[in-house]
């Protein structure tokens, strides 16, 4: 059923916002159409276990957003220790001009961005969570809040009304069992912090349990006591489009370029169907089903409608429908006839199989071969060796090429015990 849209809200998109821990990513981002790309340098950022970047990486960055026409935010957000001020002043020094704005929290990035003019978006981590707090991060300069990932969509359109400030929102991806991320059993366990952007992910662990009076032990094995599914909003996310929020934001620098490509693009086609008023159930079930096809740890609404949630989950590691394979690497590219020489060197394909190109500067490019040669012929299946077929986009020497394979039913089972 296609949604009514309110009379009184406007028909603004919100900013579609991806992540980026490589090029690669920041690629696949690029060409699934996000409005902005959030990345990280080194240290000092929430995804320091991600690859991230180098601080000579900004004026690539730079140039890559502003040829594509997006908007690029560099993520400082972690808490500030004595001592680390001038690797502040030194990545804010790389960033100026380079960078739509600086999602942070702590005060002394905030003054260091303000006395260089650098826009100031306050990150999730800083638990704004009322009005009254969003209008004294105003005042301070920042021109955009990300909530507490805790606030439900009703508190959102009070925090909004209430200061005038613009909102960011999760709208997908990985959630922590803590306040906020503000966890510290990965510190207390392998003296890595959670608010350094260190987390060990304890919580997505199994845990063994004794009972102190006899001494019984139990393995919760099959119930992941603290891990939290992923965030998916694309069931309602007509609702966050007609609350006004100015910005989506999509979880995931630690994550494959797939999952960026695929989960981007599910996004941005509800935004523009809900744009253009045919975001209808059907189609929503169908951009649910592509985002279950890469990573995930099965979905949850999150605090969206209500606390608390016990939405965690049942398996550890990924409830992804699908799993990528590698095949080999792009030996060759001949544009003028859009053609790609492959040297394959693992799993075998045939015509017709999804396969993903992915490399730093092609990002992620899908194609199913509809014609194979090899040594000048035309075969129906490779499992060595050098052969060709079309592309419909460029892609570059020493990519690597995945095929796409579904997940057996066996496969869902283990990892999900729930599922079936």
């Amino acid at each position: 059923m296609t949604h009514a849209i309110s009379e009184h809200i406007p028909l603004a998109k919100p900013e579609l916002l991806a992540p980026a821990g490589e090029f690669a990513a920041l690629q696949a981002a690029i060409q699934s159409g996000c409005d902005a790309a959030y990345f990280g340098v080194g240290e000092l950022n929430m995804r320091q276990a991600a690859n991230n970047f180098h601080l000579t990486d900004i004026e690539e960055i730079h140039r890559r957003c502003q040829d594509a026409g997006i908007r690029a935010y560099l993520t400082l957000n972690t808490i500030i220790f004595p001592g680390e001020q001038r690797m502040v002043q030194k990545i804010l020094d790389a960033a100026q001009g380079r960078v739509d704005a600086v999602i942070c929290h702590d005060w002394s990035v905030i003054e260091e961005c303000n006395k260089r003019g650098i826009p100031i978006h306050i990150s999730t981590q800083a638990s704004v969570s009322n009005p009254v707090a969003a209008k004294r991060y105003a005042e301070l300069g920042a021109t955009r809040v990300v909530p507490a990932r805790e606030c439900t969509l009703e508190e959102l359109r009070l925090i909004r009304d209430g200061s005038g400030i613009e909102l960011e929102v999760f709208v997908h991806g990985a959630m922590c069992v803590s306040v906020s991320g503000r966890c510290f059993i990965s510190d207390l366990v392998c003296g890595k912090s959670g608010n350094r952007g260190e987390c060990t992910q304890n919580c997505r662990r199994e845990y063994q349990i004794r009972d102190v009076e006899d001494g019984h032990e139990f393995v919760l094995g099959n119930r992941y006591v603290m891990s939290a599914r992923d965030l998916c909003t694309l069931p309602f996310i007509e609702r966050l489009c007609d609350a006004g929020i100015h910005a989506f934001k999509i979880e995931g620098r630690g994550r494959n370029p797939e999952y960026v490509r695929t989960v981007v693009a599910a996004y941005r086609n509800a935004i523009d169907a809900w744009s253009e008023g045919n975001l209808d159930d059907a189609l929503k079930q169908q951009l649910i089903d592509d985002v279950h096809k890469v990573y995930n740890r099965s979905f949850s609404d999150g605090f969206y409608f209500g606390r608390p949630i016990s939405d965690f989950t049942d398996a550890n590691g990924s409830c992804a429908t699908h799993r990528k394979e590698f095949v080999g690497r792009v030996s060759n590219y001949y544009r003028q006839i859009g053609v790609v020489e492959v040297d394959v060197l693992d799993h075998p394909f045939t015509t017709q199989t999804p396969l993903l190109i992915i490399g730093e500067t092609t990002g992620v490019v899908a194609v199913s071969p509809t014609r194979i040669r090899k040594d000048n012929t035309d075969v129906d299946e490779v499992s060595r060796g050098i052969v060709t077929f079309q592309i419909p986009q460029r892609v570059r020497i020493g990519d690597k090429v995945y095929r796409q394979v579904e997940k057996s039913e066996t496969e869902l089972t283990i990892r999900n015990p729930a599922h079936g």
